[in-house]
């Protein structure tokens, strides 16, 4: 594993950096947020991670909070592809302005359309910056919605109990996700919570990690059409796989 020097963490909503908070503490990313994490509520919660990160020490970029939840869904869902190449080339440019060699970000799980978008974008900036650059740069997930085992892990970060006592308190400060918490440490105890994993990106050109089937996303959004609660679902074929085609040919810089 290469030294961590000049790193970036590329998450889809505010809340994603405390999966890695002894991360952001150690080396001190370049953070990029792609939405404001409102959700359907249209509150902002990207106050409370920008609070976080200054008091990590992380940079913060001028990408944080660009679109939000509403957005970044009507967006995939009317193919409004080019509102995304362009976002894809500001974090891009702001990758070479900087000097990005390493990248952090949320892993490609089909649980939440936005957090796959975000692990697409961050393969397509990392591959088009490595064509432009002729240098190759360090690509690094963590998942969300599951635990990462330490064997699977090419990165593994220990939190002793002062780190832990920060981490905690952060998000118990994080009034949004201080329930979820409390709920995934008494389903999974603290002990997962005081290892952050995270895994090299070996195929980045891989867009599922579901197999034949689709995504729990997909399946959730359809569900919710067939009660009524949506209009439509957003699909994996429909609308990311075309996304990824559209953001490969025209993610280039100038």
């Amino acid at each position: 594993m290469q030294q961590l020097k000049n790193s970036a963490l590329i998450i889809a909503h505010p809340g994603h950096e405390l999966r890695v908070f002894r991360f952001v503490e150690l080396y001190k990313p370049r953070v990029y947020v792609l939405t404001d994490g409102s959700g359907s509520a249209g509150s902002s919660r990207l106050h409370n991670t920008i609070g976080i990160l200054k008091e990590c020490g992380a940079s913060i970029s001028p990408i944080m909070g660009y679109y939000t939840d509403k957005e970044i869904y009507r967006i995939i869902l009317e193919k409004d592809y080019s509102s995304l190449t362009t976002l894809g080339l500001k974090i891009l440019s702001d990758f070479q302005e900087n000097n990005i060699q390493v990248v952090a970000g949320d892993a490609l799980e089909g649980f939440n359309p936005t957090h796959d978008l975000c692990r697409y974008l961050i393969n397509l900036i990392i591959a088009v910056k490595e064509a432009k650059d002729g240098t190759r740069m360090l690509n690094l997930e963590f998942l969300l919605d599951g635990l990462m085992s330490e064997e699977d892990a090419s990165l593994v970060v220990r939190l002793d109990d002062d780190s832990f006592n920060r981490k905690r308190k952060a998000a118990e400060g994080y009034a949004e996700l201080a329930y979820e918490l409390q709920s995934a440490i008494q389903k999974y105890g603290s002990t997962p919570f005081m290892v952050e994993c995270l895994r090299k990106v070996i195929r980045p050109d891989i867009f599922s990690s579901w197999g034949d089937g689709i995504p729990f996303y997909e399946q959730y959004a359809i569900e919710k059409v067939n009660s009524g609660v949506y209009k439509k679902a957003i699909s994996f074929q429909e609308h990311l796989l075309p996304l990824i085609y559209h953001l490969s040919t025209n993610l280039s810089p100038g």
